[in-house]
C-alpha cells in the first residue's frame, strides 16, 4: 500500500497526457479503431444471405494491416511516455 501512495500521480498523469508521443498514439488509436471496424465488415460478409453477392474490400488484409501498425505505434507511444 505504501507503493502506491508514494507514486507521484499528478506527475505521471502529466507524464501520460503532454508529450511528443500523444500524436503517435492519437493516429495508431485511429488504426486500432479502423482495425475494428474492418474485423465487423468481414464478419458481416462472411455471414452474407445472399453469396454471389461477393464484395471488392479486401477486409482481412485491411483489418490485419491496422491491428499490427496500430499496436506498433501504441506500443512505441507508451514506451516512450512511460520510460521518459
Amino acid at each position: 500500500m505504501e507503493r502506491w501512495l508514494a507514486i507521484d500521480w499528478e506527475g505521471l498523469w502529466q507524464r501520460l497526457w503532454t508529450g511528443p508521443w500523444q500524436g503517435t498514439a492519437t493516429v495508431g488509436g485511429a488504426l486500432l479503431a479502423i482495425a475494428c471496424w474492418a474485423g465487423m465488415a468481414e464478419r458481416r460478409r462472411a455471414k452474407r444471405q445472399n453469396l454471389d453477392r461477393v464484395g471488392c474490400m479486401p477486409w482481412t488484409m485491411i483489418y490485419v494491416l491496422c491491428f499490427f501498425l496500430g499496436c506498433v505505434l501504441v506500443g512505441g507511444a507508451l514506451h516512450t511516455a512511460l520510460s521518459g
